[in-house]
């Protein structure tokens, strides 16, 4: 070595006699550099990582497991049971998913782990239900084993909705841009409104078709925001807003689904969101026939007044649910929903409509 250069000879005997202080048995300058190799030639100029340690990186997300386990597999149709989904890790969070084959049947919020969402199906026959956890910044994505679910035709018929009132706040809201499944915001993405989240699933059904599902009905939605002010009105002086308010056209199995948050209450009335259904029985948008309320169990409605902002700057309703004129004498509190989930990761329900409304 000289000049901080390296030099390697490789000496190699070129005769084919054999010599007692030769090394090894007579070997060609081709055999021997096959031998020696190249990873010794390596090392011989100094090339090898002098630690003698291997580096790898690792880039992405903890894996996930996803698993989907229905309430029952064998149901009728309108019979709602119920999608819970496991996600393991049990520390993941975001959303999961529920799917039909490739239709979509609404998302839920992780809790724990879990989340549930409740469906019914408009038609006889098998359907093929997937969970896909959508991931997050820690934990990777995932979808479960497909799961069936036989459907049968229902033996039972269905009985027409009971009407609620219109009330004062109905805007028509068939404007460009009403057409949104996500109605928090102004149509410009202004003013999102806060509060606890809540995913609304509702399915039409026409009971003078067998109870069949119902394609094409508009279902306008309006509600107060955690205040209990409205949108759109000059009586609330919020004339330039329409967070809160929209519609969507039920797809082939009836469903239209909205994504907003849970309404604070006003005066007289208890906690309650406003639908209004145009279909082929009735497609007018002002005469109040058409129109339904739904309601929240009384207990989640009381603990959100005493624990949960922004609502408990509100404080307690006076008016119950057993005392508000629309739940207990129009409707008869048949539509009362059950909710899942959490007051921290959101709720979700499941709700019915049959039309036309009585």
């Amino acid at each position: 070595m000289s000049g901080g250069k390296h030099f390697f000879q490789l000496v190699v005997d070129r005769d084919d006699e054999f010599d007692p202080h030769d090394w090894l048995p007579p070997l060609d300058r081709r055999a021997a550099v096959r031998m020696l190799g190249m990873s010794a030639l390596a090392a011989a100029v100094g090339c090898v990582n002098k630690s003698g340690t291997t580096s790898t990186s690792s880039t992405g997300t903890t894996a996930t497991t996803t698993t989907l386990t229905p309430s029952t597999t064998s149901t009728t149709t309108g019979t709602s049971i119920t999608l819970v989904a496991t996600v393991s890790p049990s520390a993941a969070t975001g959303t999961v998913t529920f799917y039909n084959g490739t239709t979509s049947l609404g998302s839920a919020t992780l809790s724990s782990g879990t989340a549930s969402l409740s469906v019914s199906f408009s038609t006889a026959g098998t359907e093929t239900l997937t969970a896909v956890y959508g991931g997050s910044t820690t934990y990777a994505g995932s979808t479960s084993s497909a799961v069936t679910v036989t459907v049968t035709a229902s033996t039972t018929s269905c009985s027409e909705s009971l009407e609620g009132e219109e009330g004062p706040y109905f805007v028509d809201d068939s404007a460009t841009g009403y057409n949104r499944s996500n109605i928090l915001s102004n149509l410009d993405g202004t003013d999102t409104q806060t509060g606890v989240a809540f995913t609304m699933t509702l399915y039409v059904y026409d009971t003078e078709n067998s109870c069949a599902a119902m394609q094409g009905v508009q279902v306008d939605i309006w509600h107060c925001n955690a205040s209990g002010i409205y949108s759109a009105e000059s009586s609330e002086s919020t004339s330039s807003e329409s967070w809160l308010r929209g519609y969507q056209l039920t797809d082939l199995n009836g469903m239209v689904q909205f994504v907003t948050i849970i309404p604070g209450w006003y005066e007289g009335r208890t906690t309650h969101i406003h639908l209004r259904l145009r279909s082929t029985y009735n497609s007018s948008s002002s005469d109040g026939t058409n129109t339904m309320q739904f309601f929240f169990d009384q207990t989640l409605i009381d603990t959100l007044a005493t624990s949960v902002s922004p609502y408990s700057s509100e404080g307690t309703n006076p008016t119950t649910n057993a005392s508000d004129r629309v739940y207990s004498e129009q409707e008869d509190g048949t539509t009362l929903m059950t909710l899942s989930g959490s007051t921290s990761a959101g709720y979700t329900a499941t709700a019915k409509a049959y039309l036309p409304i009585a």
